[in-house]
């Protein structure tokens, strides 16, 4: 066999293999989006249809004037937004501490950090529930928030960890002689510089809360329930499944995650792979 049908062959194998791939990948998205723009009538038609026979918005207008899907959504957006807040502001200060500082113990210290990120949640969900309503944060968005924050720290600490230790030391003993102090130093100068991991310590700790759905079924009642367990409460019943109005919704909650990555891909990606190979 020639060459160039060799080449041929394997450029047709390959091209036909990942046209398959990218089919898999995107048939259950197309499924959702048409079903999502199609009466419920149709989707619970059987056999159904590939493609929409009537196209129709009534499940979005729907799911926002008659199910909660807005308090769900407000919800899920203030304890995603403030976990992340929390998670990098503790974070940094802990990893800049391993960084920069020589105390004994701190390698250790680090390793045990980074080793809770390997246990379960459904493992300590119990006395984590029995503390949470110790401290009167059961069904609040607080106690959520607190609970997320707890989980991202561990990954985040390891992740800014490792981007601290690729910055050179001269550069913060410069901001020090000119009258900088430990605290200054960290956000005027370690942070800025260590952008990238910041963004992917904020974007990992927002995509933590965003998608939970463990905690917040355990932890949330009636005033914190966030989207993950909104959707089931809402859009699934005991005699009727509203899968138009939760397609809908999954949709819209899959928006903000996705274009948080498309607008920040750059930054993610290098802030991961600097802080894993980097320290």
């Amino acid at each position: 066999m020639m060459p160039s049908t060799r080449l041929g062959i394997r450029t047709t194998l390959t091209y036909a293999l990942g046209i398959t791939a990218i089919g898999l990948l995107v048939l259950p998205l197309a499924w959702v989006v048409t079903t999502s723009v199609r009466p419920l009538s149709e989707v619970t038609r059987t056999p159904p249809a590939l493609l929409p026979e009537t196209f129709t918005f009534d499940a979005y207008i729907t799911l926002w004037r008659e199910a909660p899907f807005g308090k769900y959504f407000a919800n899920s957006a203030v304890v995603a937004l403030a976990t992340s807040a929390l998670a990098l502001a503790f974070s940094a200060g802990a990893a800049y501490s391993f960084a920069r500082f020589r105390f004994r113990g701190a390698r250790p210290i680090l390793m045990v950090v980074v080793a809770s990120q390997m246990m379960p949640g459904s493992s300590i969900l119990i006395p984590l529930f029995q503390v949470v309503r110790t401290l009167n944060l059961l069904d609040t968005r607080s106690g959520l928030v607190l609970v997320y924050t707890g989980f991202a720290i561990p990954f985040c600490t390891w992740l800014l960890f490792g981007y601290f230790r690729s910055i050179p030391g001269e550069l913060e003993e410069a901001a020090l002689i000119d009258g900088c102090n430990r605290v200054q130093v960290l956000y005027h100068v370690v942070l800025p510089l260590a952008a990238p991991a910041v963004i992917a310590v904020g974007t990992f700790a927002f995509l933590v809360s965003w998608n939970e759905f463990l905690f917040a079924f355990v932890l949330g009642r009636d005033n914190a329930i966030t989207l993950p367990v909104g959707l089931r409460a809402a859009f699934l019943g005991q005699y009727v499944n509203k899968y138009d109005q939760l397609f809908a919704a999954s949709i819209i909650f899959s928006i903000p995650p996705v274009a948080l990555f498309v607008a920040l891909q750059k930054h993610f990606v290098q802030g991961l792979t600097s802080g894993a190979v980097k320290g």
